[in-house]
């Protein structure tokens, strides 16, 4: 696994981002992330994602390592517009074959808003005027980068936005019946870090939404419910996976809610130009 990453200028709301994944066990694999609004400096995305894996107990407990891991580099990022993405582990999806890629029209809606940023390979972000080290969980588990903010950008001590220790904290995936205790290490290690502190208790900075989701349910519904519930706030993003075409409806309901984070007026450098297109712009 390597820790590269591609900069992305800011996607307008609708904009999708191709996220690819690195050289590994699915290196066909390549899905799309979608903005669908900005809410207090995070985006609201969309992404479909594949999830091969059949086990939702072990993906509901990859979703609350996500939420964690996620949930603390939003409370030490500045300006952090990003296209998020939640990868397999942490999706439940529907089971597709390993060997094949995973079809658009399986992916349905997940029974979770997750504030997750979670992936077997490397994930690409769309970032506002940073440079970004995503935060991601090796196929092992091993927490394996953190956010690296320009010092001139930070507005919190530099020791907040500093990288965590590469610590292994376990050597195989979670089986049944070990996932609290699991995922209790990976908090650990988070809050005694040397470079990581915590001004808000974990337990504040995720949350997730969980109920019986009618396929029908649109994404405005959702977030309206995930707004009530309190699962969206200035420290969390919310990551949904549903079929892109759904997308203008949230993108219409957040637009005439929350300002949007403003789009840079030059082009991107040569350096910053994504590897692969975007798959449409708003």
């Amino acid at each position: 696994m390597s820790s590269t990453y591609t900069r992305h200028l800011p996607l307008s709301i609708g904009g999708e981002l191709a996220l690819r994944s690195d050289p590994g066990p699915h290196p066909w694999n390549v899905h799309r992330a979608c903005v669908a609004g900005y809410r207090a400096g995070f985006a609201v995305a969309i992404c479909e994602g594949d999830s091969p894996d059949g086990d939702k107990e072990r993906a509901r407990a990859h979703a609350r390592i996500a939420a964690e891991v996620s949930a603390v580099a939003a409370a030490h990022t500045a300006n952090a517009a990003a296209g998020l993405y939640a990868g397999r582990s942490a999706l439940e999806t529907s089971v597709a074959d390993e060997s094949l890629p995973f079809p658009s029209q399986m992916t349905r809606i997940v029974t979770s808003l997750l504030t997750a940023v979670i992936t077997d390979w490397t994930i690409d972000l769309c970032w506002t005027g940073e440079s970004v080290n995503a935060f991601a969980l090796t196929a092992d588990l091993a927490l394996h980068a953190l956010i690296h903010a320009s010092p001139h950008q930070r507005t919190r001590p530099p020791h907040a936005a500093g990288p965590v220790r590469r610590r292994q904290v376990w050597r195989e995936p979670p089986g049944p019946g070990h996932h609290d205790e699991r995922i209790l290490d990976i908090r650990r290690l988070l809050l005694c870090s040397d470079s990581l502190t915590l001004p808000l208790g974990t337990d504040n900075l995720s949350r997730l939404l969980r109920r019986d989701t009618p396929a029908a349910t649109t994404c405005a519904q959702l977030i309206d419910a995930a707004t009530h519930a309190g699962a969206l706030d200035n420290l969390t993003a919310a990551v949904i996976d549903l079929p892109t075409l759904d997308t203008p409806d949230l993108a219409q309901a957040l637009a005439h809610r929350h300002p949007l984070a403003p789009a840079p007026t030059r082009e991107p450098d040569a350096l910053e130009r994504p590897p692969f297109p975007l798959l449409r712009a708003a």
